[in-house]
């Protein structure tokens, strides 16, 4: 079994896993408009990059277990086809957590500076929505530098801004 990362499961790996690959998926299009404090991809245009684990044979079901208690917060599982980046890796089916819009914790499409403005003011117990957004776009330029994802990297200069413009007024 292989599952798909695209948020915090691509820097915040806290599960067993036996293989990985950098790839992505289509179809979906990578958004913060989950109101938890666990951000994921909506459906859209576009690809996803990200990383897919294979869970180790025999402890799939415990990994996906706990998976399924860390992605709770509004998320429901689909499979997807995922594309390696390698590719000599010919594409194959994996889990993909995704948060709809149905679900109480959705917030849905909102301006970009309302979105970081939310983003710079959250925190919960998994710590900071800043250190989320920061660690995910980090991780995203390492992996794929290629990969140009507007939303993401639009997001963390605004949430950068708002951090100098704190600081600049902490100084005065």
């Amino acid at each position: 079994m292989w599952v798909f990362g695209y948020g915090s499961l691509i820097w915040k790996v806290d599960f067993p896993y036996q293989d990985k690959l950098v790839g992505h998926i289509t179809g979906y299009s990578r958004r913060f408009w989950q109101g938890s404090t666990d951000h994921r991809g909506v459906p859209g245009k576009g690809c996803v990059w990200g990383v897919a684990y294979r869970l180790p044979v025999g402890k799939e079901e415990e990994v996906k277990a706990y998976l399924d208690f860390r992605e709770k917060g509004g998320y429901r599982t689909t499979t997807v086809i995922f594309y390696p980046k390698d590719t000599t890796t010919k594409p194959f089916s994996v889990l993909l957590y995704i948060g709809t819009c149905d679900n109480p914790n959705y917030l849905g499409p909102a301006p970009l500076e309302d979105i970081a403005e939310q983003i710079f003011n959250a925190a919960g117990p998994s710590g900071r929505n800043t250190e989320y957004l920061f660690e995910l776009a980090n991780s995203i330029r390492n992996l794929v530098p290629e990969d140009a994802d507007e939303h993401l990297f639009s997001l963390e200069k605004l949430v950068k801004d708002r951090l100098e413009g704190k600081q600049n007024i902490n100084c005065l």
